[in-house]
């Protein structure tokens, strides 16, 4: 049984390049959010006509 350790490195970086990926996505949508959310602090979004 012999073991292709160059399938296996390219197994571990593809890996390890698509966890990358992810954490980079995650804290770049994070970031947005973040922004967005604070924007609508500061700016909250008008109401209609309709005033009691």
């Amino acid at each position: 049984m012999k073991i292709n350790f160059i399938l296996i490195a390219v197994a571990v970086v593809a890996v390890l390049g698509f966890i990358y990926f992810v954490v980079k996505r995650n804290h770049k949508d994070q970031k947005d959010l973040e922004k967005e959310l604070n924007q609508k602090e500061l700016k909250p979004d008008k109401h209609s006509g309709d005033r009691i």
